[in-house]
């Protein structure tokens, strides 16, 4: 089965339902399929081929589904990319992967025009309420004289479908092939999580959909479910949409978590799903007091798409060891903890995850080097270091090149950061290694604390001694916020080159 069918089966049997929402208009759909056909139609009639790779630069809007289910109605890769990222970045995706055309927006029509015309791409421009650039195809005309037919191509399950590119921290961005296969895969793996009730229902996406979001639309659509979309977050206008439009799901990162927590009115999602980040069990603590039994927390990465683990409403028990875990491995996938030879390690011994499962990549676009580094004999290996207890839970432990070598042993990253965490008033924390005459390195803390309150270096690192003892932090930096990097996941470049003084707001 292709995304293509996947799709057009759920909304073909909810035409009447609404399936995109912004904060502009709906769409229900019968539109939304209309939609997507003629966009199809109209790509390949401008000359682009199945195969073909579509670049997407828009903020969180209406139409990213719908462009979405063109693209795989007619059999072109879509190559999503990074609002928050640079021009250089842009230019370097679209070189990388050859892309033959791009979609955008008003407000990057002066990045875009520099794009097409190095990468001598075809450009479809939305907001046609703004003067259309020269050269800008409009995306509205563009669909009215279009045919609304599904183009007919063969079954493409094993064919590209996405190329998802990674933040690229150690240099420039990954391209991760997903095939048709993966993102069904994906998709299924959801759907038999959450169950039908919750993928038939609503959802609030608010973090960026070309990223780890965009996962989510597929499975609402492929059950009729209604999609939310906004740009950006703020917790008041979430907790109140939440509640005006009855939304059954939110989909956050722990930091927006945080600053729901100061919305005086609850919000009442049935499910509220956290992931990409670390999370603290004093936070988590503090959310389940406020909004009772409806967080879970997912693992994934962009070589495995979002369903690597899944920690479930009801593994949600402070106090009890799994609360620090990042869950057990979705039913259809494998998460092994194995050693550098691949070997399988008992419970309790610290190795490097590994998945199996038909939702894992293809490979790096362009980069048979580094895919055979990291997928071997079918399985990815994430560079993310772990443990399993007897249970099954797995507990991540930092990243293989995060690891801080002190005196000859390794000290994981969220060891240390589960300990500070714990600390009264710290609102997040990151451990790194820096270096030290004696012991190679040592582990420093950079801490953020929680609003109006102050923190003290010595009596954190005392607070920490018993619990950690050779692993405890040598020093404390005190900062308003961690830096973050374009996919919002901490920059511990920037922390291990010491940039970030004590007391300063990232950038």
């Amino acid at each position: 089965m292709d995304l293509a069918y996947l799709l057009r089966r759920g909304i073909t049997e909810h035409a009447g339902r609404p399936a995109v929402s912004s904060d502009v208009r709906a769409v229900r759909y019968g539109e939304l399929d209309d939609d997507a056909r003629r966009l199809a139609n109209a790509l390949l009639g401008m000359g682009l081929r199945r195969g073909d790779r579509v670049a997407v630069l828009l903020d969180n809007r209406l139409e990213y589904p719908i462009i979405d289910v063109a693209l795989a109605y007619a059999g072109l890769v879509r190559v999503a990319l990074n609002v928050r990222l640079q021009p250089t970045d842009f230019r370097y995706i679209m070189a990388d992967c050859g892309s033959r055309a791009l979609i955008t927006q008003a407000r990057f029509d002066e990045t875009a025009a520099e794009l097409v015309t190095e990468a001598g791409a075809r450009w479809i421009r939305l907001d046609d309420d703004r003067e259309r650039p020269d050269g800008a195809h409009d995306f509205r005309a563009l669909l009215e004289g279009a045919r609304a037919e599904i183009p007919e191509l063969p079954d493409m399950s094993e064919e590209l479908a996405w190329i998802s590119y990674t933040s690229g921290t150690t240099g420039r961005p990954k391209g991760v092939m997903l095939s048709h296969r993966a993102l069904v895969q994906v998709a299924m793996n959801i759907m038999l999580e959450l169950g039908r009730e919750t993928t038939s229902g609503s959802i609030l996406l608010v973090q960026p959909l070309s990223h780890g979001a965009g996962y989510f639309v597929l499975p609402y659509l492929a059950c009729g479910g209604h999609v939310h979309v906004r740009h950006g977050f703020d917790a008041e206008e979430v907790v109140e949409l939440g509640r005006r439009e009855r939304i059954g799901t939110l989909k956050l990162v722990p930091t927006m978590l945080l600053d729901m927590l100061e919305v005086p009115s609850a919000p009442a999602f049935r499910n509220i799903i956290y992931g990409a980040a670390p999370i603290s069990e004093s936070l988590l603590g503090r959310a389940m007091d406020r909004y009772g039994p409806v967080l879970s927390q997912l693992y994934g990465q962009s070589e495995a798409p979002m369903t690597i683990t899944w920690l479930d409403k009801s593994d949600h028990r402070i106090g009890e060891p799994q609360i620090r875990s990042a869950g057990r491995a979705w039913r259809s996938v494998r998460v092994d903890v194995l050693d550098p030879e691949g070997r399988t390690l008992p419970p309790g011994e610290l190795g490097e995850i590994v998945v199996t499962g038909q939702h894992a990549m293809t490979g790096y676009f362009n980069k048979p080097e580094l895919t055979a580094e990291v997928l071997r004999d079918g399985r990815i290996w994430t560079r993310d270091m772990g443990l399993r207890d007897d249970a099954g839970y797995i507990y991540l432990r930092g990243r293989r090149d995060e690891m801080i070598n002190s005196g000859g042993f390794n000290i994981a990253p969220k060891e240390v950061e589960d300990v500070v965490t714990q600390f009264p008033g710290v609102r997040e924390a990151a451990a790194v290694g820096i270096p030290d005459p004696r012991w190679g390195q040592v582990v420093r803390v950079y801490v953020a604390p929680e609003a109006g309150t102050s923190l003290d270096e010595d009596t954190l690192i005392e607070f920490c001694e018993p619990k950690l003892g050779f692993r405890r932090p040598r020093s404390v930096v005190v900062v308003a916020g961690l830096p973050r990097t374009s996919y919002g996941k901490v920059d511990r470049l920037r922390l291990l080159a010491g940039d970030l003084a004590a007391g300063e707001v990232p950038r």
